[in-house]
């Protein structure tokens, strides 16, 4: 008979293993034909294996997310305005459903894992070890041979966007490493997250940590560029003084000049036009009504000229604008739900990840080019929503003080 402890560690591979394709974005439908049959292995193994129990404040939060996603595409689907619900082939029920499956398999790792911090951070870390392994594999292939190992083309058959149309001196020609995902600012996106999941549950700043922001700016997208060197700023300023820390310090300002030379460049080599898409898209969103600025055009809604387009050709681009979420999760939001959503869940999150180094990394993530749709960003919020069990280990660590 095969042993509790066994069955345990399967479970918790299965963990990994859900979480790291849950993250996988750019394999679309497939996740979920991997990810469904390994949650149900999963929820038979804990309840044949282990003492039946489930987990009732990670249950508690998932209903009570569940219910708050079906509330705030309610007025959408009534037309409320100024939300509305311009896109045909997006419903209520593919909204609904589709971020429901998303909260059921974060939810059910948690269950699996009994909401225990500890392996909620190993599991973390083994997800960030598998892509960080990839990235620096690519990293090192391609810039010493020129060959670059794409995982995503093997799945899906789509090449990743790893060019950048950068030479320079002494060091030549530059690549954009994307890892597992579609393009450099993706991976560096899912990454931020990642690690803003990891530090929320463990504030220690290790050498994965360390290695994920560097990766961060490795990636060479300009955005991440940006708040990967926001992150090593922090972890500069708040580690201890020692002689590499003032090495590290008298060599910034080269490292500093190599990197923003090398954002530079890749300004320059996107031209004028996908800077232009940028700004037109930030220009169609603040030229809309007040109240639309306000409140958004709701969860089924977006502007009737890109739904217009959407609902037709599908490509927004034919408008002269970027995705809705090029510009950061921030204006995503602003879409969406108006300054009024991003005001809440900005507050919301403020209150609840209460440190600096919390904080800092939420604001990172309203920086990225992710979509607050997107797995990553929901098991975020869950870790947040479902906080006891950062709690717990605070009260055990005063209770040891």
């Amino acid at each position: 008979m095969i042993s509790n402890t066994k069955i345990s560690q399967v479970v918790f591979w299965i963990s990994v293993v859900i979480i790291f394709i849950g993250f996988m974005e750019n394999i679309n439908e497939l996740r979920y034909n991997l990810m469904i049959p390994l949650i149900a292995i999963g929820w038979v193994l804990h309840f044949t294996y282990s003492d039946h129990k489930i987990d009732s404040h990670s249950t508690k939060s998932f209903i009570l997310l569940s219910g708050i996603v079906a509330l705030i595409a309610l007025p959408s689907l009534l037309k409320i305005y100024p939300h509305a619900h311009n896109l045909i082939r997006y419903t209520y029920y593919s909204f609904v459903v589709g971020l429901i499956v998303k909260l059921f398999s974060v939810y059910s790792t948690f269950v699996f894992l009994k909401g225990d911090i500890n392996k909620l951070e190993r599991m973390l870390k083994y997800v960030i070890i598998l892509n960080l392994s990839m990235f620096f594999l690519q990293f090192i292939v391609v810039f010493g041979t020129g060959y670059y190992i794409d995982p995503l083309k093997a799945i899906t058959g789509e090449p990743s966007r790893y060019g950048a149309q950068i030479v320079l001196p002494v060091i030549g020609q530059i690549y954009r490493c994307t890892g597992f995902y579609e393009e450099p600012s993706t991976y560096s996106g899912f990454i931020a997250v990642l690690l803003a999941c990891k530090l929320y549950l463990n504030p220690k700043v290790d050498k994965i940590v360390i290695l994920c922001a560097i990766s961060i700016i490795l990636s060479f997208s300009v955005a991440a560029i940006g708040y990967g060197s926001i992150i090593i700023l922090y972890f500069l300023l708040k580690s201890k003084a020692s002689y590499l820390k003032y090495i590290i310090f008298l060599l910034s300002p080269l490292a500093v000049a190599i990197i923003a030379g090398i954002a530079i460049e890749r300004l320059n080599s996107l031209g004028g036009d996908a800077q232009d898409i940028r700004a037109n898209l930030n220009a169609m969103v603040f030229a809309q009504q007040l109240p639309i600025l306000i409140f958004g055009n709701g969860a089924l809604g977006i502007m009737p000229a890109a739904a217009d387009v959407m609902n037709t050709t599908g490509a927004v681009f034919r408008l002269g604008i970027a995705s809705f979420n090029d510009n950061g999760m921030w204006l995503f939001f602003i879409i969406k739900f108006g300054f009024f959503g991003l005001a809440v869940i900005g507050s919301y999150l403020f209150v609840k990840t209460k440190t600096l180094l919390n904080r800092i990394m939420f604001f990172v993530i309203l920086l990225t080019k992710l979509s607050f749709l997107y797995f990553g960003f929901i098991f975020y919020i869950f870790l947040i929503f479902n906080n006891k069990v950062v709690l717990d280990n605070d009260n055990k660590n005063i209770d040891n003080d």
